[in-house]
């Protein structure tokens, strides 16, 4: 028989010009591009298996040994290799929705590869009996009998892969679907065509045109990987992400942060701290698939953080990764000679028990990054009661607008207590904002001191005005006012252009005065402030307005800058008093900083007082007032005033 084996050679052409193409292309470590080398592949196999075939074929040699075996052995290459090409386009599918086989699931397994065990084991039978094809004493080819069920088998999987495409359309562009729509025409017609007439070998042609397309739509490496370490990078994790919480399919990914890298640049060199992060990289891609078996794929969450993706629904395999890694990064890592040792955390994080959208696990991670010291153990469990607690004062802008606009928010008055007369009628107010169980959380001391957001700057307005409301009350229309309270401000608000206009306006509304109320700002706010609030704090004093300096000693102080401000009051830290307790030096230190602040004429205040250690060692050092749930708790306004009265009618 006459074969028409051009089309073979031109399909050969093309997928040594694809393969030339690659070399000049960076490999995407990504699941679509493995999919793709392996599409290429079994295409590749078919084409050479089919054209050496055609060749024997065509120069018959029966009286040669090996001439049968040779034949049976490229007509089966060319069958595995042809069921190959249908199964690897429903993977290609699959890549396309980053959806993964569960090798622990039967289900899946069954569904994945029953055909192709099907069709290997008619492959197998056909060596010792024609049930696919054969070679008669000429070499030329023959159908078998049970050839159909070939075709049904790698039908299945271009029927599977179209479904699956029709189920989740949604999340696939339209040019994506009409390449992959296109593979399955190109496909039926050379295996119509070549079914019909055997002798025009463009099957595999068809199949090799159906490839080229697809290599034209994946992704731009460039957009996809970080070029450094040669992984993924966070818009391709994002991007998998999306497409994961859309199909609402459960999946674990492992976090790895490297805390130490900016110190071991600075030590060994940038450089070198990248060749070690590299070898990081190295580890992470390739540990899941080699020692656990576990489908895996690393990115560049962020500049010095991994994140893992884990395929399937295996806890205990997932736990069992997670252990190994967390093991590897407390061991050294070799570079050029040196056993580098750095300081890492890993955690894992679900969908959905962790989080239900993008934006919540993003919150997630910055939240845990934010106290990543905090934590001694390598591995960090999320659903620590640490973590938990961590994470409600995080989310504050949440919670604060919430009870803003249900009006929940619960200010508190904390008494202030002076050294000589035990008890005063000043008060620090404390907001508090109810969760979903209605529990009352205090969340101020939990804000990073230089955060500006519009749900703080609203807090700090409805705090003020709550308490002028009270004070106006209380002080019956004394200007004096022997009631007074500390509202602590955020840098956001004092940074307003429009600050001191809003403040006179609720001044105004509630009939209060400026003088009643003292400004509480960190240490840190005051340092770090700009021109505008600086001038805004001036204005107050001009109203008779006092500020309290808040957390002296922990902040980036400038004395100089504090003497310019109407300031009042200094509270010092509470890890000042603890310090002086725990040295006789650090002692003398502290009663140098009470007594310099009381040299230029400003009062000193201890906070946090929480024992009665802390109030004596406060008391030793010369403070002039107390703050603290030991000295007394925060109570609502009209049992602040019954407090005060009960202390002063009792003596």
């Amino acid at each position: 028989m006459q074969y028409d084996f051009y089309y073979d050679i031109c399909a050969l052409c093309i997928l040594a010009t694809i393969a030339i193409t690659s070399l000049s292309r960076r490999r995407v470590p990504a699941y679509r591009q493995r999919v793709y080398d392996a599409l290429f592949w079994v295409v590749l196999m078919a084409t050479v298996a089919e054209r050496v075939e055609t060749i024997l074929q065509m120069e018959p040699m029966p009286e040669k040994v090996w001439y049968h075996f040779a034949e049976m052995l490229c007509g089966s290459v060319y069958f595995v290799n042809h069921l190959g090409a249908a199964m690897f386009y429903y993977f290609y599918i699959m890549s396309i929705l980053d959806i993964h086989v569960d090798r622990e699931s039967k289900k899946d397994m069954l569904l994945t590869y029953a055909s192709f065990w099907i069709a290997m084991a008619l492959v197998a039978v056909n060596w010792f009996y024609p049930v696919l094809f054969y070679y008669d004493e000429n070499g030329l080819y023959h159908r078998g009998a049970l050839i159909i069920i070939f075709y049904i088998t790698s039908l299945y999987y271009v029927v599977y892969g179209l479904i699956t495409m029709g189920r989740y359309r949604h999340l696939m562009r339209l040019k994506t679907r009409l390449v992959a729509t296109s593979y399955v025409v190109f496909a039926l017609i050379g295996v119509i065509v070549q079914y019909f007439l055997p002798w025009v070998l463009i099957e595999n042609f068809c199949n090799t045109i159906s490839i080229t397309l697809v290599f034209i739509t994946l992704q731009n490496p460039s957009e996809m990987v970080d070029e450094t370490l040669n992984i993924l990078n966070r818009k391709a994790f994002l991007e998998g992400l999306e497409l994961n919480m859309k199909r609402k399919d459960p999946h674990s990914t492992i976090f790895i942060t490297i805390d130490n890298i900016r110190a071991l640049s600075t030590e060994i060199g940038y450089v070198q701290a990248q060749a070690v992060l590299k070898k990081i990289a190295t580890f992470l891609k390739h540990v899941g698939r080699k020692e656990f078996s576990i489908s895996t794929y690393t990115y560049r969450y962020a500049e010095y953080c991994f994140a893992v993706t884990v395929h399937g629904l295996d806890e205990a395999r997932t736990n069992k990764l997670l252990e190994r890694i967390a093991t590897r990064l407390k061991e050294p890592w070799n570079s050029s000679n040196m056993a580098i040792h750095i300081d890492g955390h890993c955690f894992v994080i679900k969908y959905p028990d962790h989080y239900k959208s993008s934006a919540e696990l993003m919150n997630r991670i910055d939240i845990i990054n934010e106290d990543i010291t905090g934590y001694r153990d390598v591995i960090i469990d999320l659903d620590d009661l640490k973590y938990n607690e961590l994470k409600k004062y995080r989310e504050y802008d949440v919670l604060a607008r919430g009870n803003l606009d249900t009006k929940k928010a619960v200010v508190k008055f904390q008494p202030i207590l002076s050294k000589v007369y035990k008890i005063n009628y000043s008060a620090d107010l404390v907001c508090f904002f109810l969760d979903e169980e209605g529990n009352e959380i205090d969340v101020r001391g939990h804000i990073p001191d230089i955060r500006v957001t519009q749900a703080l700057m609203d807090t700090d307005e409805y705090v003020y005005r709550r308490a002028c409301r009270a004070l106006a009350f209380w002080n019956a229309g004394d200007k004096k006012g022997k009631y007074r309270a500390v509202v602590g401000l955020s840098q956001g608000e004092i940074s307003r252009n429009d600050f001191v206009r809003r403040i006179k306006k609720i001044l105004r509304e509630e009939k209060a005065e400026a003088s009643w109320i003292s400004l509480k700002l960190t240490e840190t706010t005051l340092a770090t402030m700009n021109s505008v609030a600086e001038r805004n704090l001036k204005l107050l004093g001009e109203m008779k307005a006092s500020i309290v300096v808040d957390k002296y000693g922990t902040g980036y102080g400038n004395l100089d800058r504090l003497l310019t401000l109407p300031i009042m009051q200094v509270n010092l830290d509470h890890s000042i008093l603890v310090s002086a307790m725990e040295s006789e030096q650090m002692k003398l230190v502290a009663h140098g900083i009470v007594n310099l602040f009381h040299d230029i004429s400003l009062f000193v205040g201890a906070t946090e007082i929480s024992s009665e250690e802390d109030k004596e060692m406060a008391e030793e050092l010369g403070c002039d007032f107390l703050i603290g749930d030991y000295m007394g708790k925060p109570m609502k306004d009209s049992s602040y005033v019954r407090f005060i009265d009960a202390y002063f009618d009792e003596g």
